[in-house]
């Protein structure tokens, strides 16, 4: 499946939803990860365009893990077909999470038992479940 991160740097989980100007694009199963692409936005002025672009530039992924994002937006997101999942480190001096970690976590996951919400996008993916 294709997964997406808001990234200003293509290392770090660093960046809200709708600011973000790149999204670096991996391709994951059970078996392991591969990066694909950069995928930029242009700045937008009027935030429901924003989303929307955004939305329109995504939509092949399942899975975007973002820093923030706001409730209008994931209420989009997740009507499109996309889950969101906010990746933001805890206390006022945490570091972002790193895409590579967040991605041998999210192996690690669909090579065992996935949580609900992950089984449902394998499922709607493949037909089969992946973890089995």
């Amino acid at each position: 499946m294709k997964v997406g991160f808001a990234t200003n740097d293509n290392i770090l989980i660093n960046d809200h939803f709708g600011w973000a100007k790149n999204f670096a694009i991996y391709e994951i199963n059970k078996d392991g990860f591969k990066f694909l692409e950069n995928r930029y936005f242009k700045e937008e002025v009027e935030e429901l365009n924003k989303i929307d672009k955004k939305i329109e530039g995504l939509r092949d992924l399942k899975i975007i893990f973002i820093e923030s994002i706001g409730g209008t937006a994931a209420a989009r997101v997740v009507k499109s077909g996309i889950h969101p999942v906010v990746k933001k480190g805890d206390g006022l001096n945490a570091a972002p999470f790193k895409i590579e970690a967040v991605m041998k976590e999210l192996q690690a996951v669909l090579s065992k038992n996935p949580p609900p919400w992950l089984k449902k996008i394998i499922f709607k993916e493949s037909g089969t479940n992946l973890a089995s």
